[in-house]
């Protein structure tokens, strides 16, 4: 929790690397520099991929044991809003380092040093940053060093949680009793933090929470001791609205602090609701039942601003599904669709829009993803020995390897067979071993005498010698092995063949019934069509995206790599509804259909046949029965009546 200089992303220092060479990676210039590392922009060799390499610079067991700590938790753990690890060793020259993706980020304590963020920038930090919190503590990790210089923030406003080099979890015990409190700890962390203990609450990390979330909300650093008021004079109004969140964030009893960090983040953003609409016009979260909450997908939270600039679809899927939860999160409008849904059918049961009592109210997107991947595949160089040319001759080419010799451009996405390539530079001319140059060796038939003598036949007299037929009798024929030529020539060879995968993933979604499943992937729409960047880190922010761009790159293998990526991804739009009928607990989910947006503010149209054309755009599934069983019953026996007056009177004829 140390206050040093922070890794600083894309800031260029004066001392240069001269591209030195650590493993499989070509370090260029320092960016940055941290306490524990120094920083470089870097390239991984066989790749091509831009990556930052930190090198350990101090040498001490304890900073050599964060580092390692540091560098091992990041590997094993994939949030997206953790910053990974995405490699980690030893080198004789260097020592021990990581590497993390290439990301265009500050610390936020740059950006706060500049001033407070605006309120919707502050409160995008605070959730994404909550989210990576509560999922270290589901992973039992407790941060123990959240503050602004270890978040970077992109200019996109995507958050990462960076230095887990303080971190406490149950395998990876570390003895921090050697440091000195003093000089780790910060103004943003708890009170009853001791750096000794090696097991550590999640209060902890929900404090330092609380504490940076002032500071985002203030531009002022949170205030020093035990916190039970805060003096709000000439404060900004969004921090006085947040008074309560925050001091159950700052309490001095960490019992009495938010279970969870998204807990408290959703808490804040209630609180600054008012503000927070008229600063923004995509929601209207003041017009919403308190019980309601829109959940933002990490792919949304990730990558907004990159799809949103490169597809129009994208945009505006967003912008229909916050105005759609605009709509389902207030009562009155909730309940008017419900009673509309009751009349689509005479056997549902009536009125259900007030016999449900709603206990919560959540909006999201599911995304599913596709990604088709153009793959090419070069086997190791085999040597193979042929003839010489006549008409061939020694070029000095300069050698290349596999991936360096160039092939026919790949036509769009199909698979190609490919074939045998010579890899240049390969080439070696020898002379013939079994002519020694001469073009020619002894006939095998004549043994070099030009002339065979045929076997007699009993009882004929003995023949006499004849020209060889195979020499013709020059004692010689053409050496086969370099085909009369006397040289022959080495060189490397390798297949190339070009194969095409569609890989497919989505957001999870096993907590949903299955026929709400199945319901979501076929109401999906396409959203985004576009080819991307295997290697640029921004698809690495969402999760189940990252997921299938992993599994995708492990499918090269060794041999293979991937030329082209198309990406596909379709969403669908889904509210759920938790409540109570007839005492009964309920979950609805209301689902749109997977059609756009049309345009329902035409003069023409009335109040009521706008409203009708958004209600008929709704599928409603529940997870328990919402027929009308006493109409049902009524039906029958109706209809038992209707079926026996129509025997007896057939019986009467």
């Amino acid at each position: 929790m140390s206050t040093p200089r922070p890794t600083i992303r894309g800031e260029r220092r004066s001392n240069d690397t001269n591209d030195l060479e650590l493993r499989d990676y070509r370090l260029h210039e320092q960016v940055g520099q941290d306490e524990l590392s120094i920083i470089y922009r870097a390239t991984h060799q066989t790749l091509n991929r831009p990556v930052y390499v930190a090198i350990l610079r101090r040498h001490d067991w304890i900073s050599n044991s964060r580092f390692q700590l540091a560098a091992r938790l990041a590997a094993t753990l994939s949030h997206p809003h953790l910053l990974p690890v995405i490699d980690a060793g030893h080198d004789d020259r260097y020592g021990d380092y990581m590497v993390t993706p290439y990301i265009d980020a500050r610390p936020l304590s740059d950006i706060l040093a500049e001033g407070a963020p605006d309120l919707a920038r502050a409160m995008r930090i605070i959730s994404q940053i909550a989210a990576a919190i509560d999922y270290l503590h589901k992973q039992q990790v407790v941060h123990r060093d959240v503050q602004p210089a270890n978040i970077l923030v992109t200019q996109q406003g995507n958050a990462y949680l960076t230095n887990l080099s303080l971190a406490a979890a149950p395998d990876a015990p570390l003895d921090l009793s050697t440091l000195s409190e003093a000089e780790y700890l910060t103004p943003y962390s708890a009170p009853e933090l001791h750096l000794a203990q090696t097991e550590a609450h999640p209060a902890l990390d929900i404090y330092s929470l609380g504490a940076v979330a002032y500071h985002l909300l203030s531009g002022e650093l949170p205030p020093s001791g035990l916190i039970v008021e805060l003096d709000l004079a000439g404060k900004p109004p969004a921090l006085v609205l947040a008074e309560r969140v925050l001091l159950r964030m700052l309490s001095p009893q960490p019992n009495l602090r938010f279970l969870t960090a998204s807990a408290a983040a959703n808490a804040l953003r209630l609180a600054v609701r008012t503000l927070l609409d008229q600063t923004t016009t995509d929601m209207e979260e003041a017009q919403w039942e308190t019980y309601a909450e829109w959940f933002e997908n990490p792919l949304e939270l990730a990558l907004t601003a990159e799809l949103s600039d490169l597809a129009e679809q994208f945009n505006d899927f967003l912008t229909e599904s916050r105005k759609r939860a605009d709509l389902l999160h207030q009562r009155n409008y909730l309940r008017r669709w419900l009673n509309y849904w009751s009349r689509q059918h005479p056997l549902r049961r009536q009125s259900l829009g007030q016999l449900i009592e709603f206990e919560s109210i959540a909006s999201y997107n599911i995304y599913f993803y596709e990604l088709k991947v153009l793959y090419e595949f070069r086997t190791s160089p085999k040597p193979q020995i042929r003839p010489m040319q006549l008409d061939e001759r020694p070029i000095a080419e300069p050698a290349l390897d596999v991936w360096k010799t160039q092939l026919p451009p790949p036509k769009d996405f199909a698979s190609e067979a490919g074939g045998e390539v010579v890899l240049p530079g390969s080439r070696r001319f020898f002379t013939c071993p079994d002519c020694q140059g001469s073009g020619q060796i002894q006939c095998p038939q004549c043994q070099g005498k030009g002339m065979i003598k045929p076997r007699a036949k009993r009882g004929e007299p003995e023949p006499v010698e004849q020209t060889c037929p195979q020499c013709r009798g020059y004692g010689k024929v053409r050496c086969d092995k370099c085909a009369g030529n006397g040289n022959l020539v080495e060189e490397k060879v390798f297949r190339w063949s070009r194969k095409a995968i569609v890989h497919e993933n989505n957001d999870d979604s096993e907590g949903l019934p299955p026929k709400v499943q199945a319901l979501l992937r076929q109401r999906a729409r396409k959203v985004y069509e576009a080819e991307i960047d295997l290697y640029d880190s921004h698809w690495h922010s969402a999760g189940p995206l990252s997921a299938l761009i992993e599994l995708a790159s492990k499918e090269a293998g060794e041999q293979g790599r991937p030329l082209r990526a198309l990406l596909q991804i379709k969403g669908a739009m889904v509210t759920q509804i938790n409540g109570s009928l007839d005492e009964q607990e309920c979950e609805l989910y209301l689902i749109r259909k997977n059609e756009p947006q049309v345009a329902t503010d035409a003069p023409d149209q009335s109040p009521s046949s706008v409203e009708q054309r958004l209600f008929d755009k709704e599928t409603l599934v529940s997870t328990i029965s919402l027929w009308n069983w006493e109409r049902i019953a009524l039906a029958v026996v109706v209809l038992l009546f209707v079926v026996m007056a129509m025997v007896v009177g057939i019986i009467m004829m």
